[in-house]
């Protein structure tokens, strides 16, 4: 085998049995708890909220908005189990880890931000629902960040 081939396998041995020692990432574990959660949620959102009832004349929007609710729930699913899978192997201890995580924690932002921008419109007696959700988002973007910080780089880490 050559020298390089050598290193690149001696690299992912080091970063999986570093990932064995850590045991499961419970921050990142909730994380992903709350993203997949969320996402099943959005599967029936529309339908508990009756969205679609105000556009029966407009298929074609009616159809778009089931469309992109679906399409997000699936992406936000997809992203929660990536992160319960990553979570179980002990945390980010490879780059293509890390990313996801960044794409997961950057969705969240992204929504923190939002929110603070533009605030959910709510009927009075619900309107400490806003603080609710902005708190949801607020919670995985830190439950992120953690996993992250603390996963660091596995060429950083001392070698033993």
């Amino acid at each position: 085998m050559p020298a390089d081939a050598e290193a690149t396998m001696a690299m992912r041995t080091a970063g999986a049995s570093r990932a064995a020692r850590r045991g499961f990432d419970l921050p990142l574990t909730v994380a992903g708890l709350l993203t997949t959660g969320m996402a099943l949620y959005h599967f029936w959102l529309p339908y508990t909220f009756h969205w679609g009832d105000a556009l029966t004349r407009t298929q074609t929007l009616r159809w778009a908005l089931f469309m992109l609710n679906a399409s997000f729930s699936y992406l936000l699913l997809a992203s929660g189990v990536m992160t319960l899978e990553i979570a179980r192997r002990g945390g980010a201890a490879d780059a293509m880890s890390r990313m996801i995580l960044i794409a997961a924690g950057g969705y969240w932002l992204f929504n923190t931000c939002y929110q603070l921008v533009s605030p959910l419109p709510l009927p009075l007696p619900f309107i400490s629902l806003r603080w609710a959700f902005l708190g949801f988002s607020v919670s995985a973007v830190l439950l992120y960040a953690a996993s992250l910080v603390g996963s660091g780089s596995p060429a950083a880490e001392p070698t033993r």
